[in-house]
């Protein structure tokens, strides 16, 4: 019976053990996650003393085989990036450049900022199922460095040239319907003095709407329209102009993926 009883109680020490090597390889655990936070603000006394760094949260990341501690700038609200360390408290990088000096936190802001824009206007103003509304960059002119870090978002007079962007569910997948919603775009963002470079539409199947919200709508059988250039929303012809300038945009990406 004691023989039975050490047993037992190694193997329960073994798997609490297994247990506890499982969940650090997932999460980390809390001594390494107190040198990641020791280390990071080292590393900022260091590095980026002026920019008035405060950490604001440190986790293990088991893809990069890491902790993140994450900082935040109390001046600059797009100064904001990770310190990489490992579980012995060694600062191994930061992803400042990528961030912050490439000002893709800046982007980041600003697309979560006309997204609001455009969901609260267009839908709003337009009486259709939407399923996705945007404002988004296109993707002609997509220089990070055109921006400046900390801008606050002036719509009418964007940085960069922007996209309405919508999906919506609808029974008539044509292009009619198609360019029946882009006049309705152009017509709102004229009113409002938004300045728009592209259109993309796409029209999901009514039939193929989910039940629940938070399900995700597919796409199959779904009619798109992409980076279609304002200066054609005048032609007489439109649905027939939208559909050639589609048909030709994905001929022009099959050919480039051929080669």
């Amino acid at each position: 019976m004691n023989i039975k009883k050490i047993l037992a109680g190694i193997t329960g020490i073994g798997l609490i053990v297994l247990l506890l090597l499982f969940v650090n390889a997932w999460v980390g655990n809390p001594v390494s996650n107190l040198l990641a936070k020791q280390a990071a603000q080292k590393y900022i006394d260091v590095n980026y003393s002026n920019l008035d760094l405060e950490i604001q949260s440190s986790n293990y990341n088991f893809k990069f085989d890491a902790y993140l501690v994450f900082v935040q700038s109390a001046l600059s609200q797009d100064t904001a990036f990770s310190i990489y360390t490992n579980s012995y408290g060694k600062v191994l990088r930061d992803d400042y450049e990528y961030e912050v000096a490439n000002n893709f936190t800046t982007y980041r802001r600003l697309d979560a900022e006309m997204r609001k824009i455009a969901e609260a206007l267009i839908g709003g103003s337009l009486d259709y199922d939407f399923e996705y509304i945007s404002f988004q960059f296109t993707k002609d002119d997509h220089d990070l460095m055109k921006l400046e870090r900390d801008m606050k978002l002036d719509i009418s007079h964007p940085p960069l040239p922007l996209v309405a962007d919508v999906v919506l569910y609808s029974e008539d997948l044509s292009y009619s319907k198609v360019a029946e919603v882009g006049k309705a775009l152009e017509a709102i963002l004229k009113e409002e003095n938004i300045p728009v470079s592209q259109y993309s539409v796409r029209l999901l199947p009514l039939a193929n709407k989910p039940a629940k919200e938070d399900q995700a709508a597919p796409w199959v059988n779904s009619l798109s329209l992409s980076d279609f250039p304002a200066e054609h929303m005048a032609e007489d012809n439109l649905p027939q102009v939208m559909e050639q300038f589609e048909a030709d945009r994905v001929a022009e990406l099959n050919a480039k993926d051929k080669k």
